[in-house]
This record gives C-alpha cells, sequence and structure tokens, in this order.
C-alpha cells in the first residue's frame, strides 16, 4: 500500500504491507498535520514500514537517555525508541516495528521523533512550545511539558486569542525572519483541567503521545482560531510558582538563547551542518522577539482574562507586527 502525505511544503510517501501497521502511522501523521496529497506528487521522503525487529548497528552514539538511542555515521542514522526502529539512509526512511507494537507509545514517539529528524535536516527544528497569536503579533510560550504551556495557551484560546498549537511548533528561517509552524492542531489537556473549563468534560479521545491527557479537538470547540503559522514577536517562559501574584521578568537575550536550545533538539555533533543552522536560527529568534520569564501562580487560572491582559500589555509595547508568512 502507498499513501502520499503533504506537510506544508514537504511530501511523504508512506508504504507497508501491513494494514494494521498502515493505520497506526496514518494516526500519528494526521495527528501532526500530514494530510493525504496528490497521489503522482513527488517525495521529500520516502517511509517504509516493516513489523519487524532489527538490531541496533554498531554507529557511534549521537544522543542517548532512558528510553530513546541514537546513532549515526556518514551514510545515516538510527533513531531507537524501545522495541521500535527507524533507519535513515538519504531521502528513505525505513521502520522496524516488531508485532504488536504499533499501538503502543513506544511507536508514536519513535515516529514523531524520526519526522522531526528529517525536518530538521531541511533546516525546520522542533521546539517545545505553544504558539499563539493576537492581533497580529504572534507568542510562543515555551518550555517542558510540566511548565503548564497547554492549560495557559488554552484559556487565551478562550479569550479570544488564536493559536498554532498548545506544545510543538517547527521554526525555520524565512528571508530574514523566523517563521513559527504549527505541528500539531488539537491540544493535549490534563482530565483536571475540566475543572476550569467545563467544556473539555466532553473530550473522550486520548492524545497519541501521552494517552494521560485528553486530545481536546480544538476545530470542534474553537473553529476558525487555528492559524497554521506566525512570526514570532515575543517569546515566554513559563515556570509555575506558589506566588499569589503572577509576573513577568525581561530576560536577557543571552538566557533567552540557553533556554531555547534546552526545548530544541540539539544533539551536540559539531560536524552536524543542521546543528550549526538550528543554533542560528535560535539567534535569529531572540534578537527578533523580546524574551520573558513567566513565573505563574494559581491566579492565572482563578481570574479570567489575567494572563491575557498581561500579554497584552508587553505586546503593546512592541511594535513589531506579526504577518502572514509563506513556509
Amino acid at each position: 500500500m502507498k499513501t502520499i502525505y503533504s506537510f506544508e511544503r514537504f511530501v511523504l510517501l508512506l508504504e507497508g504491507e501491513l494494514s494494521a501497521l498502515q493505520q497506526q502511522a496514518d494516526r500519528v501523521l494526521r495527528y501532526h498535520r500530514f494530510r493525504p496529497g496528490e497521489q503522482n506528487a513527488t517525495p521529500d521522503w520516502t517511509l517504509r514500514l516493516f513489523p519487524a525487529n532489527h538490531d541496533d548497528p554498531a554507529w557511534p552514539v549521537v544522543f542517548e537517555t532512558a528510553s530513546c538511542r541514537l546513532l549515526a555515521e556518514a551514510s545515516g542514522w538510527w533513531l531507537r525508541y524501545g522495541p521500535v526502529a527507524f533507519e535513515a539512509q538519504g531521502a528513505t526512511l525505513q521502520g522496524y516495528v516488531p508485532p504488536g507494537t504499533e499501538t503502543l507509545p513506544a511507536f508514536t514517539f519513535g515516529l514523531v521523533l524520526a519526522l522531526s529528524l528529517l525536518l530538521r535536516e531541511k533546516g525546520w527544528f522542533g521546539l517545545h512550545a505553544a504558539g499563539l497569536v493576537w492581533r497580529g503579533k504572534g507568542v510562543l510560550l515555551v518550555g517542558r511539558s510540566d511548565s503548564g504551556k497547554s492549560t495557559l495557551t488554552y484559556s487565551l484560546v478562550r479569550r479570544g486569542w488564536s493559536y498554532l498549537t498548545d506544545d510543538a511548533v517547527l521554526v525555520h528561517r524565512s528571508g530574514e525572519d523566523i517563521v513559527a509552524v504549527s505541528f500539531r492542531e488539537d491540544f493535549g489537556l490534563d482530565p483536571e483541567s475540566a475543572r476550569y473549563f467545563p467544556e473539555v468534560a466532553t473530550c473522550r479521545d486520548r492524545q497519541p503521545t501521552d494517552p494521560a491527557k485528553l486530545r481536546v479537538r480544538m476545530g470542534q470547540l474553537h473553529p476558525d482560531r487555528f492559524q497554521p503559522r506566525c512570526r514570532p514577536a515575543l517569546l515566554i517562559f513559563p515556570e509555575l510558582a506558589d506566588i499569589s501574584e503572577s509576573r513577568l521578568v525581561p530576560l536577557r537575550r543571552s538566557e533567552a538563547f540557553g533556554r531555547l536550545v534546552q526545548a530544541s533538539l540539539l544533539l551536540g555533533r559539531a560536524d552536524d551542518p543542521a546543528e550549526r543552522r538550528l543554533l542560528d536560527v535560535m539567534g535569529r529568534l531572540v534578537r527578533q522577539a523580546p524574551a520573558y520569564l513567566l513565573k505563574a501562580g494559581p491566579d492565572l487560572l482563578d481570574r479570567p482574562g489575567r494572563l491575557a491582559q498581561m500579554l497584552a500589555a508587553v505586546l503593546s509595547e512592541s511594535s513589531v507586527s506579526v504577518h502572514q508568512t509563506s513556509a
């Protein structure tokens, strides 16, 4: 079976023989804004999936955590995520998915990370950030998954803000500008968020990349608010704090740069051209958009509109306006 998908200006050809594996891959791709495309389009990448085990090659280790291992040599790279593995050789990505593991989070995480690595080689860099637009100006909330990004972002959408995503953006250079692109349209919220957002209780599906969270289909709850891309004019780094009054603290460019790098996929390979391009993009981003640390207390949820007022006040001081930028 062969299916063509498009994401922004990129084209992916998915090939496989097992329908269950293809269906799971289709679910992950659609969740990350890959849509069925023209079947005669020329693919940038070909993804082939095999229901099989495969041992890791004896290549140098580039990056390693408890669940993830990335190996690389001159001809390509090898990604291991739990029992699932992906091998990239040029424009071909081969996935080895042991039978029965295609429904596990490891397959979802591994495939998303492999796609991120392919996009990274094109100069599109993944960033743990939420994206918003208010009156033509873009805002990125950058931070870890436990920093409150999704909850704060959803609260702003309820106040009339437009959104790119709650957790995953891709940033790339377009001329002299840095542009942020949504890598996921639906939100992932903790079930306890229904305490503040009652409509979330109607969401029954779970987020593919984190089954502990609800999949909030934003197109249904907040139609016509989605924007696929923006030019960031403000960077916010939220941190949960036990304080009565939330506040914004200006950050120096050097500190904002370090925080951006921590929130991106930096692998530490000095000989990797993509690594140097990533650092250039992050450097341009901190020069393009002023940065603030958000000390986020309970008042941001207890007093609806408080965060919107804080960010609107900062944005009003900026003369840099977001414009619709082509990918």
